[in-house]
């Protein structure tokens, strides 16, 4: 019987158009999965075991130091990530102490991630002495760059009801939060305008953000994919009703340009 958590029910909209598009908005995505603290796993040199099991993907390897300071004379405390990169640099694993996070500047679908995901998950289950995940998170940063102005039927009017108004004039800044909680994980969206710099000197243009995370509790490693499965879902849901017509058009038509 496969899993499901509580937190799958706080978004009740489904979407019909899971599979549709043949573009996306996306400008980043992110998995991370959180693990009982292993203090080996923030010494300087990485566990072999994990450098072998990931090297043939994520050939480049690096050491990002980190301090944390606190009050007193020996309060602060040195820890190191380790981040392993793609050959074309567009993929990105760091582990640290408590966490593994996987990082995409090229993703084409959930399929595909979910895949490299779950290697990595496998690789990692030697090492971090643990079977299960304390969470599991799930982010999709999506940019809405229409050339022209986006609250104009690409978003939901639902997200831009004051800038459709007519009420306001000479608008800096609009940006939103809606966050929602259940017992054993979460959704979170954060969407608003933001200013992109044109070529020509002194001029922007507007876009517009969607920014979803979620997020799942206390995750055997088993479940790790049922999980990844069941966040996507709500992800895509979330998305798809926060999108315009004019953004539906444009991911549902062919696109010429070659996928990362």
């Amino acid at each position: 019987m496969a899993p499901n958590w509580n937190a799958d029910s706080l978004v009740n909209i489904r979407s019909k158009n899971v599979d549709q598009y043949k573009r996306n908005f996306l400008h980043q995505a992110v998995c991370e999965l959180r693990f009982p603290t292993l203090m080996e796993l923030g010494e300087p040199r990485p566990p072999a075991a994990l450098v072998k099991a990931l090297r043939k993907e994520y050939p480049h390897l690096e050491l990002a130091n980190e301090v944390s300071l606190g009050i007193g004379v020996n309060s602060s405390n040195n820890t190191h990530t380790h981040i392993f990169r793609s050959t074309k640099l567009t993929w990105t694993v760091s582990v640290k102490q408590s966490s593994l996070s996987v990082e995409t500047i090229a993703y084409s679908d959930y399929a595909h991630m979910r895949e490299r995901v779950l290697r990595i998950v496998e690789a990692a289950s030697k090492i971090i002495d643990s079977d299960f995940f304390t969470r599991i998170g799930l982010r999709y940063i999506n940019i809405i760059d229409s050339d022209t102005n986006p609250v104009l039927g690409w978003v939901n009017p639902e997200l831009v009801g004051p800038l459709l108004s007519g009420n306001f004039r000479g608008i800096h800044e609009y940006a939103g939060k809606l966050q929602l909680t259940a017992d054993d994980g979460g959704c979170l969206l954060q969407h608003g305008i933001v200013l992109k710099q044109k070529q020509a000197a002194g001029e922007t243009i507007p876009q517009y953000l969607l920014d979803i995370d979620v997020f799942r509790n206390e995750i055997q490693l088993s479940n790790t994919g049922e999980a990844l499965d069941a966040m996507h879902a709500q992800v895509f849901d979330v998305f798809d009703w926060a999108l315009g017509p004019k953004a539906r058009e444009h991911l549902s038509s062919e696109s010429h340009q070659k996928r990362a």
